[in-house]
């Protein structure tokens, strides 16, 4: 019969290992234990050159058929803005609804069937956003803003 005999610097090496995942291990159970991570809040871009009205993050801007209309002397502006992106119509709507308010828009009324239109209007201003569902949980924005028309006499 054959004996192995331990180099003791091995069995120490072992010691060490098995000391450090338990330690790892442990760290982690009491980051665990702290509670959940708190989620980055949502990065909230602008619909440019109207920067009181919001776009959730991920929705990029449709140039081919957006357009904006403004006066040389910037006394008028009107735009009729598409967006695609990755959040699907329940989610994006519950954003409009919540983000347009904290911009200081009044929400006039709302109609909601396989789209959603979402009217609104501020002081001197109207804007319209039309919610479409897409595929894969995915939804389109169109947002049409631009002054109140002026009651003639």
């Amino acid at each position: 019969m054959k004996i192995i005999k331990h180099n003791l610097s091995t069995v120490y090496l072992g010691i060490i290992t098995i000391l450090f995942l338990a330690l790892s291990n442990g760290c982690t159970m009491i980051n665990q234990l702290k509670g959940p991570i708190q989620p980055q809040p949502e990065i909230i871009n602008n619909a440019l050159p109207f920067t009181d009205v919001p776009v959730p993050d991920g929705f990029n801007r449709d140039q081919l058929k957006s357009f904006v209309y403004e006066t040389g002397n910037s006394e008028i502006k009107m735009g009729r803005l598409f967006f695609i992106g990755n959040k699907g119509l329940e989610q994006t709507v519950e954003f409009y609804q919540n983000e347009m308010i904290n911009k200081g828009w009044a929400l006039v009324n709302s109609m909601a069937s396989t789209e959603t239109i979402l009217n609104y209007r501020k002081e001197g201003w109207t804007c319209t956003v039309v919610v479409k569902p897409r595929s894969f949980s995915r939804s389109t924005v169109e947002i049409q803003i631009g002054p109140v028309q002026m009651q003639s006499k």
